[in-house]
């Protein structure tokens, strides 16, 4: 039986119950291995860097997917410094892993941008994408390897950045156990 490897890039700022939700019924629905959650240095697509500095946000990721056995933190991206291309990434996962099948977990709202992505259709070759339909963006087919994910939902990062600086509770929203660190924390406010 070959080995099944979700890629979930992103740049979790902050993590949240939506990414691990996403990240584990993808695993359930497509009895994958493993997911890695590979938080990026610099999106290329986004002109603006995270807010919270790369070691937290890795530090979050590890407290919030604590006793997930399916789930892997890896710091790639972040320790590869400057602009994480996708591409670049599922190359470096095919070499590590050459026999395993690959899989890229992203949202609707990204989906709508893969042609802008570098080297689109040599990342289409390397993976089979794994698409989460978020709520106001339509999902259209195209001619890749392409699944949905089964589930509704809508928490966003920007949502709970937005809330943080507010003042407002972020209770449900994000992992118990990083609750109190996010509303310590500076980088929202």
């Amino acid at each position: 039986m070959t080995t099944k490897i979700a890629l979930f890039g992103g740049s979790f700022d902050p993590f949240h119950l939506g990414h691990f939700l996403v990240a584990r019924m993808a695993w359930e629905c497509f009895s994958l291995n493993r997911v890695v959650f590979l938080p990026c240095a610099q999106s290329p697509l986004k002109s603006f860097q995270p807010l919270a500095p790369d070691a937290k946000r890795l530090d979050w990721l590890k407290s919030g997917l604590k006793g997930q056995g399916w789930a892997k933190v890896s710091p790639w991206e972040i320790d590869r410094r400057g602009i994480s291309y996708s591409v670049e990434t599922a190359r470096h996962w095919k070499i590590k892993n050459p026999h395993a099948g690959l899989y890229w977990i992203l949202g609707s709202d990204q989906w709508g941008q893969l042609p802008r992505w570098k080297n689109f259709p040599d990342l289409a070759r390397l993976v089979h994408f794994l698409v989460f339909p978020r709520p106001e963006i339509p999902l259209k087919k195209s001619g890749v390897r392409m699944s949905v994910i089964p589930a509704r939902f809508d928490i966003s990062s920007t949502e709970i950045r937005m809330r943080l600086k507010k003042g407002l509770s972020i209770k449900g929203l994000v992992p118990c156990e990083l609750e109190g660190q996010l509303k310590r924390s500076r980088f929202y406010r």
